[in-house]
């Protein structure tokens, strides 16, 4: 009885076997962009856990074969010209099959459209309405706390991303490089502009975090630095990101002056060079 029982359990052992042979196919992006210039070209590659064919599943739409063959490495470039997209932030999807013939679906992966061109309003809505809502909201100053010697001080301070670096195709740049202009309300500083780094870490449940560090300036003497961390909360109208930010700045020769900064704030980097 015990060797019946024994071969029983070997034989369910073998049966098993092929269930837990091979985990669902891992994605591993290395580039996912736009490119700016026409004609706007979507530049996909990535790698994956193990040899499979892939397709991609754009917008819930539009569907392209990538590899034939069982590959680990893979490339697509794809002419969007002449697609149609709705919003600024395109979804996309990567299908795999391997050997055995178990197909996978990729989580969401997000490729943002470079210009205006290419958003298509829904039927019904004026484009040009929408443009210039776009443009007015991108041109908001952001309501700003500045404490400054135990005092609070009310600002309005507009930041504006210049140079935008992308890495690996996800909803935010990996960094971008910003210019900003403060105004503090009834305060001995008044002006600064200020001209500094930020990197974007995607989070899930929110949008992202943000650490970043700066140089400030009120050009008559008064220099320093600015270390801060934002949050990016939630997105409106899938072009701008609704984010809190605080920041520390001090002059670096006489670190008793020094003051912190909270603000909420619309980010986008819609108007950047992007490299």
């Amino acid at each position: 009885m015990k060797k019946i029982f024994s071969k029983l359990f070997f034989i369910l052992i073998l049966i098993s076997l092929p269930v837990f042979a091979q985990d669902e196919t891992e994605i591993f992006i290395i580039d996912g962009f736009v490119t700016p210039e026409k004609p706007h070209t979507f530049k996909l590659s990535f790698y994956t856990s193990f040899p499979v064919k892939t397709k991609i599943f754009i917008d819930e739409k539009y569907e392209f074969q990538i590899s034939n063959e069982f590959l680990e490495d893979h490339k697509i470039e794809i002419d969007f010209s002449t697609y149609k997209f709705n919003k600024k932030n395109v979804p996309y999807k990567i299908i795999s099959e391997n050997e055995s013939g178990e197909k996978f679906i990729s989580e969401d992966f997000e490729a943002i459209l470079p210009y205006d061109e290419f958003i298509f309003t829904k039927s019904g809505s004026n484009p040009v309405s929408t443009i210039l809502l776009g443009l007015l909201l991108y041109a908001l100053p952001s309501p700003n706390l500045a404490i400054i010697d135990k005092e609070n001080y009310f600002s309005l301070t507009k930041e504006i991303p210049l140079i935008t670096f992308y890495g690996s195709g996800y909803n935010y740049p990996s960094g971008n490089i910003g210019f900003e202009y403060t105004h503090i309300y009834k305060s001995n500083i008044r002006d600064l502009v200020r001209l500094g780094y930020k990197h974007f870490i995607p989070i899930k449940g929110i949008e992202y975090i943000s650490p970043g560090i700066s140089g400030f300036s009120n050009l008559k003497g008064f220099n320093g630095i600015g270390a801060e961390f934002s949050i990016g909360l939630f997105k409106v109208y899938d072009v701008f990101t609704v984010y809190t930010k605080y920041r520390y700045n001090l002059k670096p020769n006489n670190t008793s002056q020094y003051f912190h900064e909270i603000s909420v704030g619309l980010y986008s980097h819609f108007f950047t060079i992007d490299l």
